[in-house]
């Protein structure tokens, strides 16, 4: 870990970030409670939000190893039916995903404010990146990839534009 200040590119990266958070929360403002849940079986508004955040959870660790997916939304994709992950899908809130978001947010915030450029270059053991800065970066374009789906499904429901 580092001794003096922030490094250049943890500087770089927590400004993305932050702006990361900032349009994923104005999704979840704008989104009228009577469309949250709207959607396709499997890619409702509410869990391409969860998945947004559940992914960037799943990067910000040093193993892919450790993850328990669908843990946070109260199942497990092992040992609940199609049928009970269903209902569980249904019961996330705008609540529960600020709460989550502010959880990963400070994680991956408190990581770039103690690590160096050089242990940014490194690897870890999600071995099909070349190094963590990769593995950011892509976590940064897969989550901007669908906020942007929100965005545009937002607008063709005459929704409240959110501000880029």
């Amino acid at each position: 870990m580092k001794d003096e200040g922030i490094s250049s590119l943890s500087s770089m990266l927590i400004t993305q970030f932050k702006d990361k958070w900032k349009h994923l929360n104005q999704v979840i403002d704008k989104v009228p409670e009577k469309k949250f849940h709207v959607g396709r079986k499997n890619w409702r508004f509410s869990w391409i939000l969860f998945h947004i955040i559940e992914t960037a959870d799943f990067y910000s660790r040093d193993t892919p190893d450790i993850m328990k997916w669908g843990d946070k939304a109260g199942f497990d994709w092992e040992t609940n039916s199609k049928e009970e992950i269903a209902e569980k899908k249904l019961t996330i809130t705008k609540n529960t995903l600020r709460e989550y978001s502010k959880e990963i947010e400070q994680r991956i915030e408190q990581f770039l404010n103690d690590v160096s450029n050089e242990e940014l270059l490194k690897k870890d053991d999600f071995h099909w990146f070349d190094s963590i800065l990769g593995k950011l970066v892509y976590m940064l374009r897969h989550n901007a990839f669908h906020i942007g789906e929100l965005a545009r499904i937002l607008r063709g429901w005459d929704g409240e534009r959110f501000k880029w």
